[in-house]
């Protein structure tokens, strides 16, 4: 029984150092580039930006826009989004364009939120963020690997979009002020 137990133990925690190169590279990486610098990003011009939010359990997709075919995920809470002022839009690339310090994160990545950009009405780039773990993608890529989560959160609320935990909070959300 004791030897099952250790046997058991041991395979457990070989299992969990034998996770995913993508989750442990994400989780534990170092500040890239070096905190404070500026990136250029997304190295297209873009005339307006507008945020949302959705429910990404709606459907199985690794994006929440496709620049490729210019879909949108099926659960977006509102298609036509929340258009940013110039303003907002100042200081969205603000929080996305400087590296920050190294800051923890968990490997979830269940993002819940995108900001996509447009130049003359066609989508030129978009941001996916998931406030529960730290983590973001960009389309096209070249964000810094950690940004300013809080004043990105912070904007977002001020935008009026649904902030919470869980995918069953956005879920909800998401369901209840959907515009089609």
């Amino acid at each position: 029984m004791i030897r099952s137990t250790f046997q058991f133990i041991a395979l457990s925690a070989l299992a969990l150092t034998l996770c995913s190169c993508e989750a442990y590279v994400h989780r534990f990486a170092d500040a890239s580039p070096a905190p404070g610098t500026v990136v250029n990003w997304p190295g297209v011009q873009f005339d307006e930006v507008r945020a949302y939010c959705y429910d990404y359990t709606a459907e199985r997709s690794e994006t929440f826009f496709d620049l490729q075919t210019g879909k949108m995920h099926s659960g977006v809470m509102d298609p036509k989004g929340v258009k940013m002022s110039p303003a907002q839009v100042k200081r969205l690339m603000q929080c996305i364009t400087v590296s920050q310090p190294k800051g923890s994160r968990t490997p979830c990545y269940a993002p819940h939120h995108a900001y996509l950009f447009f130049s003359k009405g066609r989508p030129v780039a978009v941001f996916e963020m998931c406030f529960g773990c730290n983590r973001q993608k960009s389309y096209p890529g070249g964000t810094p690997e950690y940004i300013n989560r809080q004043a990105l959160w912070d904007l977002t609320a001020e935008l009026g979009l649904p902030l919470g935990v869980g995918n069953k909070f956005y879920t909800d959300a998401c369901h209840a002020g959907r515009r089609r």
